[in-house]
């Protein structure tokens, strides 16, 4: 079954499965039209001449035209690139070249960061409307179930980012089995569609016979205005997103404002970072009649939990109970075996193929089919599972994974940084966020903002150190090694001391 191949599920081509809230005012689009578009786009892209599997890169906020090129390309027999908006144009250079993308599709405002040699085509302009003017396929490119259909990248544990391959059978195994949306449901979806936890809710959403309301980016006050007047029945998002909508109704009723009516909302999934139980206990109260979920899933492996098989109430932050079609081990990092608190492993028809072109880390990460997740959980005696951590240093800041050795590298090209160690610290906004100790080169003196300057105009901004502190040394453990427990700890401290 190709990619594309899930808008065509749709009961009924009249109804309106798309609100675009990009466009000024609003556009509606059918399912009939939704599909049409992606394959006019598709039908363009086959114009070009473009090989089986080519790489088609897509560089762009939230829009309608970002569906046409989703779809479009896997119709067309294309893998689909979708490109992270928040990358410096360096990054994003080294992606397009690791991929063999041939062709970039941007919008405007992200057009500068597209390399001048690149092939590239820009929403909105008479280049763009002759792609999509073509005679649509008659219908998606026959496909084999292991053929790529998409290749996300996602940073590494060395900051070098990798491409996730992913299936025509990974994709939709995932979403005909998910089971998240409902025929006649309205989904808000406000999270950039880069990112896996937008992708897969619109897709379910389509493919399920639901109604996807799509911001062009997220703002509390834009979700909360989608919610009341498109009466959306299902929100999903990151905390971070969850905790500014809460921030900003209390704030509103602080004022003397009237609270907004979101009773139409039925379920809240809140996923792609680690959920507090005090923040779930916010998003209940602010919708007292919601159904709310902590989602787990991740690029590499989207689907492991669901419903308890028995019909058992959910723990309000468990990730889940084993979906009947996944296959889970939990292995404890230390002796190998299998336990009821380990490293989360998964085997499913859903999980990738590989990463591209390193054949020894996906080695490291695909065991006979399993997929070591990294993320370590515990499994109560009803089977639910519980979120823990990391087994690396990785972290999470508002659903963007950071790597402390990516940001670590990158400070310490400032001529003025001799050593940098990146710990996180808590943070009730964002779960977590990255904190720097650096020792300054002899004879250099140096400024905490300063080193947050050179982060944030060398890396993402997501990933710029919040708290910095210069030392003179950097503590080391029995070990020789870093003492990075310490650090985290004695950072905890030093935040707490500054906080008023």
């Amino acid at each position: 079954m190709n990619v594309a191949e899930l808008l065509e599920r749709f009961p009924r081509d009249d109804v309106v499965v798309l609100v675009d809230r990009s466009a000024t005012p609003p556009e509606q689009v059918t399912a009939s039209a939704l599909r049409e578009r992606a394959l006019r786009c598709g039908a363009g892209l086959a114009a070009r001449g473009l090989a089986p599997f080519t790489r088609i890169g897509l560089l762009a906020a939230n829009c309608g035209q970002y569906y046409d090129v989703m779809f479009g390309a896997p119709a067309a027999g294309l893998v689909f690139v979708p490109l992270n908006t928040r990358l410096p144009a360096e990054t994003q250079a080294y992606i397009l070249e690791d991929a063999h993308v041939q062709l970039v599709i941007s919008d405007a405002e992200h057009a500068p960061l597209v390399p001048p040699d690149m092939p590239h085509i820009v929403i909105g302009t008479a280049e763009w409307d002759d792609l999509v003017a073509h005679e649509p396929l008659s219908e998606a490119a026959a496909v084999d179930d292991n053929d790529i259909a998409v290749q996300i990248y996602t940073s590494g544990s060395t900051g070098r980012p990798k491409g996730v391959l992913l299936t025509h059978r990974n994709v939709t195994f995932t979403v005909l089995e998910y089971g998240a949306a409902m025929p006649g449901e309205v989904m808000l979806v406000s999270a950039p569609l880069y990112h896996k936890n937008a992708s897969m809710s619109s897709k379910l959403a389509f493919a399920n016979g639901a109604t996807v309301v799509l911001l062009g980016g997220f703002t509390a006050s834009g979700y909360i205005e989608a919610i009341t007047e498109h009466r959306v029945t299902m929100c999903s998002g990151v905390p971070t997103m969850f905790a500014l909508v809460t921030a900003e109704i209390a704030s509103r009723v602080a004022a003397g404002h009237e609270v907004p009516d979101l009773s139409s909302v039925q379920r809240a999934f809140i996923g792609s970072a680690p959920l507090t139980e005090a923040l779930y206990d916010d998003v209940q109260r602010l919708l007292p009649q919601a159904v709310v979920s902590n989602g787990y899933g991740t690029t590499e492996a989207v689907l492991e939990f669901g419903p308890h098989l028995e019909g058992k109430p959910r723990p309000k932050i468990s990730v889940g109970h084993q979906h009947p079609k996944v296959e889970l081990r939990l292995v404890d990092p230390d002796t190998g075996e299998d336990s009821d608190a380990g490293e989360l492993w998964v085997r499913s028809p859903g999980v990738m193929t590989g990463y591209h072109n390193l054949p020894d880390v996906t080695a490291e990460r695909l065991t006979d089919g399993w997929y070591h997740t990294g993320d370590l959980m515990t499994r109560d005696e009803d089977g639910w599972y519980y979120f823990v951590g990391r087994v690396d240093d990785m972290f999470v800041c508002a659903g963007e994974n950071i790597y402390p050795d990516a940001v670590e590298q990158m400070l310490e090209k400032h001529p003025g940084v001799h050593q940098a160690v990146v710990v996180p610290v808590p943070d009730e906004l964002k779960g977590q966020l990255p904190a720097a100790f650096v020792r300054a080169e002899p004879g250099h003196t140096l400024s905490a903002d300063e080193v947050k300057q050179h982060a944030l105009a060398n890396g993402p901004a997501y990933a710029h150190p919040r708290h910095v502190w210069i030392v003179d040394e950097i503590p080391l453990a029995s070990t020789a090694k870093i003492d990075r427990n310490g650090l985290v700890a004695r950072a905890s401290e030093l935040v707490k001391a500054d906080s008023p």
